[in-house]
């Protein structure tokens, strides 16, 4: 599959979904109306045999993105109705919170291995070969 294949395909994949969640909504239209009436209840099952095709569609079209997304920023941003972004933002503070404990761990080595290099030149003799 070359790159205007997989872009095809993930773009018939955001339709499919963008569909299926019209259907979704234009299902909850239909359920707030829905009385009785026999032409109600057509369109009602037309929805929904709507919905399932476009579920197949999005089915058959699944292996057309294989970025994963991580479950953290499913469950903890995009299901509490916070921006991916956060989520990004919140990962890029706390890689540079690390690289700070690291660099200073890197330093506090590097200090007492010249403390003890400095030591030892004056208690140890020169080591002559």
């Amino acid at each position: 599959m070359d790159a205007r294949e997989g872009k095809a395909s993930r773009a018939e994949l955001e339709n499919a979904l963008e569909h299926s969640i019209e259907c979704l909504r234009e299902i909850g239209l239909i359920l707030e109306k829905y009385n009785t009436d026999p032409a109600q209840e057509s369109r009602y099952f037309s929805k929904i045999n709507e919905l399932l095709e476009s579920y197949r569609r999005v089915h058959s079209l699944r292996n057309a993105v294989t970025e994963e997304v991580p479950v953290d920023l499913i469950q903890n941003y995009i299901d509490k109705g916070l921006s991916p972004d956060l989520y990004t933002k919140h990962r890029v503070k706390n890689v540079e919170s690390l690289h700070n404990q690291c660099k200073g761990r890197g330093d506090g080595l590097r200090l007492l291995r010249d403390q003890l290099r400095r030591e030892m030149e004056e208690r140890l003799p020169p080591f002559e070969a």
